[in-house]
């Protein structure tokens, strides 16, 4: 009886291992696989024909945006010079040339009112001093 008691004890603390195997198998003929493969090609050509479409729409915007720019830039426009703008609008040289050009303008424009904000508050500062020095006369 002890030694049945003993031989117990010694398998029960013998350490015990159990062996996992995963083993994961991909079927390429499987219908989910390939049905999945599929769903993500399309989702990808879906995606980048997103992106096609939103870098066209993108365009135009800068397209339109410099059009009404240049519009602006030259004080008035008619049909004539509509159409031509659309026409030069079709070579990417014209563009980049009109894009300086409105750049340029809008450069100078930028600085005339800087320097007429500049000759208010000089205009200002200086109606402030002969104020006070019309103040400063009357008080002697």
């Amino acid at each position: 009886m002890i030694e049945q008691l003993e031989n117990i004890i010694e398998e029960v603390k013998k350490p015990s291992t159990i062996e996992h195997q995963h083993r994961y198998t991909i079927d390429i003929a499987s219908n989910r696989f390939f049905l999945s493969w599929i769903a993500l090609a399309i989702m990808i050509l879906g995606l980048c024909w997103t992106i096609a479409n939103q870098r066209q729409t993108i365009k135009q915007y800068k397209e339109s945006d410099l059009k009404y720019r240049y519009i602006k830039m030259q004080g008035q426009t008619n049909k004539e010079s509509l159409y031509r703008l659309e026409r030069q609008f079709q070579y990417g040289d014209s563009i980049r040339i009109i894009r300086k050009q409105v750049e340029k303008y809008e450069e100078l424009v930028k600085e005339q009112a800087e320097k007429l904000e500049r000759a208010k508050r000089e205009r200002a500062e200086a109606e402030k001093l002969h104020k006070l020095k019309e103040n400063i006369r009357n008080t002697k």
